[in-house]
C-alpha cells in the first residue's frame, strides 16, 4: 500500500462518508470528504488526491457527472463509484466510459480496501519530497494541469513508450525528458541528448544511423535518446529515424512483425523521446515532416503549458530557485516583489523566471528581496531581449530557409523564386547559415 495516499470521498449521506472515512483512515490513507459533486470539484482542485470514491446517486451533480468533470481535468485519475443494487447497470456502463471500478452497497470493508489499493497502485504519489517521487524533483508545480501531465509521464516511463513533448521554449521539455528517464527502469542507463538544430543535414543522418558506432543510438544503448527540435530533421534523417522506430515497434508487437518484411537493421534498444516548440501538424500538412514518422512519435504526446497558464506555480518555483541559488542566505521575496513576478510577462517561461531570480539573488543585500530589485532585473532583461533582435532574425531566417528547402526538395531555383531572391543572393543566404541544398534533395521514403 502507498502509505499516506490522498483519497477524496464524495457522498451526500453523512453516515456513509463517516463509515468509509474511518475504514480508509484506519488503513493509513489521508482522507478528505465532500458532501456534493460541486464541493468535491473544489476540493479536488485544491488538494489533487490520488483516488476519488464517489456515490452514484447524489443531488444536482451525480457521480457520473462528477466523473465526466474529472476526466476532462485529469484523465488518469482513478474513480471508484458506489452504487445501490438497482443502479448496477449504470455502474457497469460507467466502467466502459473509464471509471476504474464500482462497489455495491452494502460493501465488504476488505473489498473496499482491495479496490482502493489497486487504484492507488495506478495513481502513485507525485510529491517530490517522497522517496518514490524523486524522479520529478526538478519539476516544481501546484498546477492541476501540470500534475496530470506528470502522471501521464510516469506511465510513459513505465511502458518505455516513444514520446513527443510539445511546449514553448523554456517550458521544461528537457527537464521532463530527464524525469521520464529517471522514473523508469532505464534510470541507470545512459541519457543522451541530440539537439537537431546544432547539426547540418548530413551530420544528422550520420548520427541517426544504426550502423554507426559513433551514432547517438549506439551511445544511448538501453537508455533514453532525447531528440530536441525533431521538426528540424532533414528528410533523410527523418527517413532513418522512421525506419529505426518502425523496426523497434515490430519487435515489441508480434502482430506487426508477422506481416512485416525482413529488415537488415536491428531495432534500437533505446527509448526515444522527442520534442518540438510547436505542434508538428503544420509541418506535416506542408510536407516538411513525414506523416508516418509523426504518427509514430505522437502516439504519446505531452503538452507543456507556458508559464502564463500556470501562474500559481511562480511562488513555489521562486522559492525553489532561490533556495538553490544561495542556500546559505535563506532568501525570500517581499510580498510586493512576488506581486511583480506575478504581473510580469514570461515569453521565456520557467527558464526566464530562473534567469530573473538568478540575477535578483546576486543583487540582493538583504534576506528579504525588495520589489525594486525584482522590477529592475525584469526591465533590464526585457531590454536585453529587445536588443537581441538580430539574433532572433537570424534564427527565423535559418528556420525559414530549412523549411523552404524541405518543401522544394532542395531545388534552389524554385526556392529562390518562392523567397523572391535571385539565385546568387539565395546561395549567399544558404552559405551564411551553413545549409547545403543537396542534402534536401533526398525524397521521403
Amino acid at each position: 500500500m502507498d502509505e499516506g495516499a490522498r483519497i477524496l470521498i464524495v457522498d451526500d449521506d453523512p453516515d456513509m462518508l463517516h463509515l468509509i472515512g474511518v475504514r480508509l483512515t484506519a488503513a493509513g490513507y489521508q482522507v478528505t470528504q465532500a458532501e456534493s459533486g460541486e464541493a468535491a470539484l473544489i476540493s479536488f482542485r485544491q488538494q489533487r488526491p490520488q483516488l476519488v470514491i464517489t456515490d452514484l446517486r447524489m443531488g444536482e451533480m451525480d457521480g457520473l457527472t462528477l466523473f465526466d468533470h474529472l476526466q476532462k481535468e485529469a484523465p488518469t485519475m482513478p474513480v471508484i463509484i458506489l452504487t445501490a443494487h438497482g443502479t448496477i447497470p449504470d455502474a457497469v456502463s460507467a466502467t466502459h466510459r473509464g471509471v476504474f471500478s464500482f462497489l455495491t452497497k452494502p460493501f465488504d470493508g476488505q473489498e473496499l480496501l482491495r479496490r482502493t489499493a489497486d487504484a492507488i497502485r495506478l495513481s502513485p504519489t507525485l510529491d517530490p519530497d517522497q522517496d518514490s517521487a524523486q524522479w520529478r524533483k526538478e519539476l516544481i508545480t501546484v498546477n492541476v494541469r501540470m500534475e496530470e501531465l506528470l502522471r501521464q509521464a510516469l506511465r510513459i516511463s513505465e511502458e518505455s513508450r516513444t514520446t513527443l513533448l510539445v511546449g514553448p521554449g523554456g517550458s521544461g521539455k528537457s527537464t521532463l525528458a530527464k524525469a521520464i528517464h529517471q522514473a523508469g527502469e532505464r534510470a541507470d542507463q545512459p541519457f543522451v541528448t541530440l539537439s537537431c538544430t546544432d547539426f547540418p543535414a548530413h551530420e544528422q543522418e550520420q548520427l541517426l544511423s544504426q550502423d554507426d558506432p559513433a551514432g547517438v543510438f549506439a551511445e544511448a544503448g538501453n537508455g533514453v535518446l532525447y531528440l530536441q527540435d525533431v521538426g528540424t530533421l532533414s528528410p533523410l534523417a527523418q527517413s532513418r529515424l522512421f525506419q529505426l522506430l518502425f523496426a523497434q515497434m515490430q519487435v515489441k508487437d508480434p502482430l506487426h512483425r508477422l506481416n512485416a518484411p525482413t529488415r537488415r537493421n536491428i531495432a534500437p534498444a533505446a527509448q526515444v523521446i522527442t520534442s518540438s516548440p510547436r505542434p508538428l501538424d503544420g509541418a506535416v500538412a506542408e510536407g516538411a515532416f513525414r506523416s508516418d514518422l509523426f504518427y509514430l512519435l505522437s502516439g504519446s504526446t505531452l503538452l507543456l503549458p507556458p508559464l502564463s497558464d500556470r501562474l500559481e506555480d511562480i511562488p513555489v518555483l521562486a522559492k525553489h530557485f532561490l533556495s538553490r541559488l544561495r542556500p546559505e542566505a535563506n532568501l525570500a521575496l517581499a510580498p510586493e516583489a512576488l506581486s511583480a513576478l506575478l504581473e510580469g510577462r514570461w515569453p521565456g517561461n520557467v527558464r526566464q523566471l530562473k534567469n530573473v531570480l538568478g540575477q535578483v539573488a546576486e543583487l540582493s543585500l538583504t534576506p528579504i528581496i525588495p520589489e525594486a530589485i525584482v522590477r529592475r532585473v525584469m526591465r533590464e532583461l526585457e531590454e536585453d531581449c529587445l536588443t537581441a533582435f538580430d539574433d532572433a532574425r537570424r534564427d527565423f531566417e535559418r528556420d525559414y530557409l530549412i523549411r523552404l528547402l524541405q518543401t522544394t526538395g532542395g531545388n534552389v531555383a524554385h526556392a529562390a523564386r518562392v523567397a523572391q531572391r535571385n539565385r546568387t543572393e539565395f546561395y549567399k543566404l544558404l552559405a551564411r547559415h551553413g545549409l547545403d541544398p543537396a542534402s534536401f534533395k533526398q525524397k521521403f521514403r
